[in-house]
């Protein structure tokens, strides 16, 4: 399995990857949860596909994507800032030049089960844990489906929310939408060996127990 790092100026060397992303982006978020994005000839792409977006993807053995996440400078492209500001209520801002969002997260094994997407979902973000390291980032954030919380903070006891869950438009099977926050991950070689703990074959079934302070707003 090999991760890669490619940025949105990159795309003519990288148009075969690009194609990719945005095909996957479309069949997952556009035709398997009904949302409403620009599209056009099966490819998801919108306002933040830009030159500064950074992609990181892993690859399956033939080359095909297993997993795709996009990151975006908050100084400039922030899906936070210029649509959910709401989910903010805890008094920090959501743009900074040390913080970066990420959105269109995916992760599809091959064989899906519980411990594959386990280390499918490590194998993406410890290289973006990597790169946020070595740019000297603070933190990255990224606005979730609340349902989705619990496994944010299974992954790492530093999760931190920014507000409580607010209700958004949904897609098919969402009458009237649902709930979503904002959280944030500090930059620190603390939360890489969370993630490099969560993938491996040590990594111990979760206790939500533990974790609770992550739950606390900071």
């Amino acid at each position: 399995m090999e991760a890669m790092v490619i940025y949105g100026h990159e795309h003519g060397k990288y148009s075969a990857y690009f194609d990719q992303i945005f095909r996957l982006r479309y069949e997952v978020f556009v035709r398997g949860r009904g949302w409403s994005l620009p599209s056009r000839g099966g490819l998801e792409v919108d306002q933040y596909d830009t030159d500064e977006a950074v992609y990181f993807i892993t690859l399956r053995d033939d080359g095909s994507i297993e997993g795709s996440v996009r990151a975006t400078p908050t100084a400039h492209s922030s899906l936070l800032a210029d649509y959910f500001p709401h989910l903010v209520e805890n008094g920090v801002s959501p743009r900074g030049p040390g913080i970066f969002e990420t959105t269109r997260f995916i992760v599809q094994p091959t064989r899906r089960t519980r411990e594959t997407v386990r280390k499918a979902k490590a194998r993406l973000l410890a290289p973006l844990l990597e790169w946020c390291l070595e740019k000297g980032l603070v933190h990255f954030q990224t606005v979730i489906d609340a349902s989705a919380l619990a496994s944010y903070v299974e992954i790492t006891p530093h999760t931190r929310i920014l507000g409580l869950a607010h209700p958004f438009g949904g897609g098919r099977g969402v009458p009237g939408g649902g709930e979503c926050m904002a959280l944030r991950w500090p930059v620190s070689t603390d939360v890489l060996d969370d993630i490099n703990l969560y993938g491996s074959s040590d990594y111990a079934k979760f206790d939500p127990a533990v974790s609770a302070t992550a739950l606390s707003m900071h």
